[in-house]
């Protein structure tokens, strides 16, 4: 998905200088509603990275701050692709864009990964989400 980020193209350009420097990271994606047609006054900016090494929790928080420091804004969000989510995963690389990669290897046997375990477990966990809308919307009238 191409995404319009003209607005941020400064801080972007800004943030690949400082993902340069840090050799544990293989990849970061931009991902969620900004920069799409669905982005609103109220949307943050959602980030995904995928580490070589897998990052303490003290290094994680100093990247976001770095990051929120960057781009000027709190509602920055950092998704450390190494320990997300199955579903959080594939909706990056589905639905994100690539913002920078130094080693495409790694970066293609992590996507190989997530569709392989996603193409496993991608109908139960579809099914799973449309029964709980479902039940929500019999409760509650709505599911959104």
């Amino acid at each position: 998905m191409r995404r319009n980020l003209i607005k941020i193209k400064d801080k972007i350009n800004e943030l690949k200088c400082y993902i340069v420097k840090n050799k544990n990271i293989i990849a970061t994606y931009i991902f969620g509603s900004y920069g799409t047609n669905d982005q609103h006054a109220a949307s943050d900016i959602d980030f995904a990275i995928l580490f070589k090494n897998r990052p303490s929790l003290f290094e994680e928080l100093q990247i976001e701050s770095d990051i929120s420091e960057i781009f000027a804004r709190d509602d920055i969000d950092v998704v450390n692709l190494n320990k997300a989510d199955i579903d959080i995963c594939h909706q990056v690389l589905y639905t994100g864009e690539l913002l920078y990669c130094s080693d495409e290897i790694a970066l293609a046997d992590y996507k190989e990964k997530v569709f392989n375990i996603y193409g496993d477990y991608g109908l139960i966990l579809k099914k799973f989400y449309d029964d709980f809308a479902e039940g929500l919307n019999l409760n509650y009238g709505s599911s959104r």
